[in-house]
């Protein structure tokens, strides 16, 4: 990443956790801050049901959560970009609806913030889960590069980047309706 590249590595603290600074090797010069990173709660949890209006465990073709992110940012073209590195960290069930192949693709997007909180940019990915003829769980991960181009004077902190599943509008009201869960 270059002499000017820095780094944070987070752990996974749930819905809270921010990437709020980067930090470098030991230097004297000050290391301009990294945008914040979350989670959008009410996008934070996928479930898939079958068609029909059952909603409760038996009618689950998968449930699949956010689990985390790390990542790193690095200004380039003398500090009028901000590239923010992210390791998005998801966990994916087969729940008991599930018949035929044994994959899922779960669609996520990531979003751009300025300081007004209006989205500025935003790109859709997908993963794609294929659990394993042995286990009803699977573990995955996606790296992904997000560049933001800085105004005059602007650092990073006056942006924030957010990650949430794609979700219907039946998926994200079971979402809010069950948080707790």
């Amino acid at each position: 990443m270059g002499a000017v590249s820095t780094a944070v590595r987070l752990g996974a603290l749930g819905l809270g956790l921010m990437l709020a600074a980067c930090s470098s090797p030991a230097t004297t010069s000050t290391v301009p801050p990294c945008p914040r990173v979350g989670i959008l709660a009410d996008a934070a949890r996928m479930t898939v049901f079958r068609d029909g209006p059952g909603r409760d465990i038996t009618d689950v073709q998968s449930l699949s959560q956010i689990g985390g992110f790390s990542g790193s940012c690095y200004y380039t073209d003398k500090q009028r970009t901000v590239m923010v590195d992210l390791r998005i960290e998801v966990t994916s069930e087969r729940g008991a609806a599930a018949n035929g192949p044994r994959g899922a693709d779960l669609p996520y997007f990531v979003s751009i913030l300025n300081k007004n909180r209006d989205i500025i940019a935003q790109q859709d990915f997908t993963l794609r889960a294929d659990y394993p003829v042995n286990s009803v769980r699977v573990g995955l991960f996606d790296e992904i590069e997000q560049r933001i181009p800085l105004k005059e004077g602007e650092y990073g902190d006056a942006y924030e980047v957010l990650i949430g599943f794609r979700l219907t509008p039946d998926q994200l009201e079971w979402n809010r309706q069950n948080r707790r869960r």
